[in-house]
C-alpha cells in the first residue's frame, strides 16, 4: 500500500512537472515570435529609409493613387488569414532574392540583405520557425510557399503595411474590433508597418472569428507595429 502511495505522489508531480514544462516552452515560443515581429518591423523600416517606399508585393501595389500611395495596406501572410499574397513576396525583397515581384533585383538593385533567418524546421509536414526554402527531400516547396517565413506553430508571419499612405495601418482589414479604432478606443494606430501571428490556435482572432477581443477573451495572437 505504502509503495502504491508513493507510485501515484510520483506520477501526480511528473504530470505537474510536464504541464510546467510545456508552459514554459509555449511562453518562449512567444518570446522568440514576438522578437521576430520586431524584427521584421525593423527591417521593413530599413528597406523604407533607403528607398523611400514599402517594397512593393505585386505590380498593383506599386501604381500610385492620388493620396501618394496605393488604394488600400498592403498585407502578406498565410492563406488561412485570408489574405491573397504569400510573405514570401516581402522576403524575396528583403532578403535580396531575385524572385517574385523582386526579379532581376528590380525592387533591390542595391541587393542589401535587411533581414535573415535561419531555414524552417520541418515537423509532421509542416515547415516551423524559418524559411522554407527546401523540403525534406532537398527540392523548392511548392510556390506560395517557397521563401515564406514560418512562425513556430507553421503558419506564415503576417506583415502589414500602410502603402495608402496615410500613416496609419488598417487592422480592419484583420480583426474586425479594429476597424477604425484600437483596442482602447482611440483611432487606428498610427504606425506604418505591423507584423503579426496567429499563434498556436493557427487562427486569426478568437477560435478564427477575426475578433481580437471578444468579452473578456483576447486572442492568443501577437502583434507588433513600428
Amino acid at each position: 500500500m505504502e509503495l502504491l502511495v508513493v507510485l501515484g505522489i510520483i506520477v501526480v508531480l511528473m504530470g505537474i512537472l510536464l504541464t510546467a514544462v510545456s508552459a514554459v516552452k509555449e511562453h518562449q515560443r512567444r518570446l522568440d515570435a514576438k522578437n521576430t515581429c520586431l524584427q521584421i518591423t525593423a527591417a521593413v523600416h530599413a528597406y523604407y529609409a533607403d528607398y523611400g517606399k514599402f517594397p512593393p508585393v505585386t505590380p498593383q501595389n506599386d501604381v500610385p493613387s492620388p493620396s501618394g500611395g496605393s488604394a488600400s495596406d498592403t498585407i502578406v501572410g498565410d492563406p488561412v488569414m485570408n489574405v491573397p499574397v504569400p510573405n514570401s513576396a516581402l522576403f524575396d525583397t528583403l532578403r535580396n532574392i531575385p524572385r517574385g515581384p523582386n526579379e532581376s533585383s528590380v525592387l533591390n538593385p542595391r541587393r542589401i540583405v535587411y533581414y535573415s533567418g535561419k531555414a524552417a524546421i520541418l515537423s509532421a509536414g509542416k515547415p516551423r520557425w524559418g524559411f522554407f526554402d527546401r523540403t525534406e527531400d532537398g527540392s523548392t516547396p511548392p510556390a506560395g510557399d517557397a521563401g515564406s517565413l514560418y512562425d513556430p506553430w507553421g503558419s506564415q508571419f503576417g506583415v502589414i503595411l500602410d502603402s495608402s499612405g496615410d500613416e496609419r495601418i488598417d487592422l480592419g482589414a484583420l480583426y474586425t474590433d479594429f476597424a477604425g479604432a484600437n483596442p482602447i478606443g482611440g483611432k487606428a494606430p498610427r504606425y506604418r508597418v505591423g507584423a503579426f501571428t496567429m499563434a498556436k490556435d493557427e487562427m486569426l482572432g478568437t477560435a478564427g472569428d477575426h475578433l481580437y477581443r471578444k468579452g473578456n477573451t483576447v486572442s492568443d495572437d501577437l502583434i507588433s507595429w513600428e
